[in-house]
């Protein structure tokens, strides 16, 4: 798979296309992507995806609740997919800014479309306030073909990242399986803590998340893969209540993320490691003392090692 960063070079060639965030390529992207590939093979036309650098949500409001997935493994689901070109647009302010038609004007002055697959949820253009009845006038004008996907539903309910996302928050990880196609995972770099786990006699990694989803405050089950090694590993998210000094912050204080990897014991400070979330076992709590924080954390060990499997 090519992957563009800057402005095609012509528009000699025509492409079976589509264009969106995909944050989390989840069962309703892969269809849309797999109908392009699928159409650009009948049609022996390159297939292409025209996708941003972040999330545009991201870009405008503080609040956003993160990404599913980094940009890197983006790139890998949809090669995967068997996508001939993505083209990655940059994020920024005047761009964001382009109407409707100035959009779909900027995207085809670089690549001729032969047909544009799109899901009928498909918003472009400032603010996203242009939608598919917009789309299908611009498509005369300007002549492309026009596929409308209706959108994929799992369990009764309609599959949108929004929804992965409310499932990531609140743990419900086999929710996130079903409407993602796989197992949800935070990856990031191992940074230097305070050291309260290893005073405790739990060393964990503590892990820099950057814009993706985070599951609230609690213990969590997961694996931790590093390189090509998996170990079970038992995860906190939150503030350390128990053991954490408060601040005199006028700022709401982040969540961490630290992985306590089960019989590991190496270095790996600054190396990228991937956590993949199986269960939530309890809510993050203060307790009255150090020794009944270590029994806890001796029990979410414990039941992890009876119940989980590599």
């Amino acid at each position: 798979m090519n992957v563009i960063y800057e402005k095609l070079p012509s528009r000699r060639r025509e492409y079976i296309a589509t264009i969106g965030v995909f944050d989390g390529i989840h069962r309703g992207h892969q269809f849309i992507l797999k109908k392009v590939s699928k159409l650009a093979q009948r049609k022996k036309t390159p297939s292409l995806v025209v996708t941003f650098d972040i999330s545009p949500k991201s870009f405008l409001n503080k609040n956003f609740s993160g990404c599913i997935i980094d940009l890197e493994e983006k790139k890998s689901l949809i090669k995967s997919l068997g996508i001939d070109y993505l083209w990655i647009l940059k994020v920024h302010a005047s761009f964001l800014k382009l109407s409707g038609e100035e959009f779909i004007n900027y995207i085809l002055k670089y690549v001729a479309i032969d047909e544009l697959i799109v899901g009928d949820d498909f918003h472009f253009g400032y603010r996203g306030e242009n939608n598919i009845n917009c789309l299908k006038r611009l498509k005369e004008r300007f002549r492309f073909g026009l596929t409308v996907v209706k959108r994929r539903k799992r369990e009764g309910k309609i599959v949108s990242s929004s929804l992965i996302r409310e499932f990531i928050r609140e743990g419900e990880f086999g929710k996130v399986k079903k409407f993602l196609g796989r197992n949800y995972f935070l990856r990031g770099e191992v940074f230097k803590g305070l050291g309260y786990g290893q005073k405790l006699g739990f060393p964990t990694a503590n892990i820099h998340t950057f814009d993706c989803s985070v599951p609230r405050r609690g213990a969590y089950a997961a694996i931790v893969e590093i390189g090509r090694k998996k170990y079970l590993s038992a995860v906190n998210i939150g503030l350390r209540p128990t053991i954490a000094k408060p601040k005199a912050e006028s700022r709401k204080p982040k969540a961490v993320v630290e992985a306590h990897i089960i019989n590991f014991h190496k270095d790996i400070l600054g190396k990228t490691l991937k956590i993949i979330f199986l269960e939530r076992i309890r809510e993050e709590r203060k307790f009255s003392s150090l020794q009944q924080l270590k029994q806890a954390i001796r029990k979410d060990i414990q039941y992890i090692l009876s119940k989980m499997k590599l």
